[in-house]
């Protein structure tokens, strides 16, 4: 690989990141903290980029202005002008994003996540006044599993979150949370019961909002313990722009 052709990928994956920033495609893969770092980053890789081809094209110069050269060896070192064979897997993220843009995790990670929230030993603040109350997912499983339900008693809260088939009958209300990316991410899910009536269960990853109360069940004190929501409105919408908690 030529010097040309590491700054030029160089500029490329400056300018993927730079654009997933922008068109917030980011949010997919890490947390919206992350975007003033991932503009940096893209900017610096550009600019680097750059500096490299303006050195490249003055040391060119250089060599057709130097007509009496004092040293001339009879073979140049491969290594001096060519990078490592695997700097081109540098170019595979930017295909990615320029042609697949991978999705946020979905209903397929979710599924295979066998826990459903950490042991929490702080006591859930009340829930703000008005009713419904939005809540994230993470939230009112944390609320219900490990603070027994005390807050949520007696309120109408709304959640929104995909669908994820339960293999043992109805769905779950999911939602993945992040601690700094995808690669860590784990799903909080509550069982969505007493739909209203008429409503059919959509398809996997769908997204909703549930209004509903929360009702006893579904475990306590364990991290395995997954929640139940009655639910008196499900309305479907499109993702969200962030699709994690």
């Amino acid at each position: 690989m030529t010097r040309e052709v590491q700054a030029v990928i160089l500029v490329l994956v400056g300018s993927a990141i730079i654009r997933i920033t922008i068109d917030d495609t980011f949010l997919n893969y890490v947390k919206e903290g992350m975007r003033p770092w991932l503009l940096l980053t893209g900017g610096a890789l550009i600019a680097m980029g750059v500096l490299a081809i303006v050195d490249v094209f003055r040391g060119e110069r250089g060599e057709k202005n130097d007509d009496q050269p004092e040293h001339e060896p009879e073979h140049e070192d491969d290594h001096a002008h060519h990078g490592p064979r695997s700097a081109w897997l540098l170019l595979l993220p930017v295909l990615a994003i320029f042609l697949i843009a991978p999705p946020a995790l979905g209903s397929y990670a979710a599924a295979r996540d066998l826990t459903n929230s950490s042991p929490s030993a702080a006591v859930a603040p009340p829930l703000p006044p008005g009713d419904p109350v939005e809540v994230y997912v993470s939230d009112y499983v944390n609320r219900a599993v490990w603070d027994f339900g005390k807050t949520l008693a007696g309120r109408t809260v709304a959640i929104t979150g995909f669908v994820v088939p339960n293999p043992e009958g109805g769905w779950w209300l999911t939602r993945m949370s992040l601690a700094c990316c995808a690669a860590d991410a784990f799903a909080g899910k509550i069982q969505v019961v007493d739909p209203p009536e008429g409503w059919e269960e959509p398809p996997a990853d769908t997204w909703t909002v549930v209004t509903g109360e929360w009702v006893p069940g579904g475990g306590t004190n364990s991290d395995t313990a997954i929640p139940l929501l009655a639910a008196e409105n499900i309305v479907q919408i499109e993702q969200p722009v962030n699709p994690y908690d």
